[in-house]
């Protein structure tokens, strides 16, 4: 048997306020909270951020170099949204008057 001893009163009330509302003890409130803590070895909850980063980590979606996002957007606006609104204009039908 082990004991945990919470000397935070306002979060000991909580723990007890969140395990009387849904029914449940505190070990098996603590024990949801700790579970998105878990190491890789089991699965994280759909949904979490634990799942999106270990899903991210599956595929190696990382990149090396840090990417400036502000330098890239201005890239788009100078090149392919100015190619996008030339083609709209092409594509719109032109008033015979």
């Amino acid at each position: 048997m082990a004991e945990l001893i919470i000397r935070d009163e306002r979060i000991a009330w909580q723990l007890l306020d969140i395990a009387r509302r849904e029914n449940r003890s505190v070990e098996a409130v603590l024990d949801d909270l700790l579970s998105d803590y878990q190491p890789d070895t089991e699965q994280p909850k759909p949904g979490t951020f634990a799942a999106l980063a270990k899903s991210a980590r599956e595929a190696n979606i990382r990149t090396e170099h840090p990417v400036d996002t502000s330098e890239r957007s201005r890239e788009i606006l100078n090149t392919e949204y100015a190619e996008y609104l030339k083609r709209r204009m092409d594509e719109q039908p032109k008033d015979t008057d």
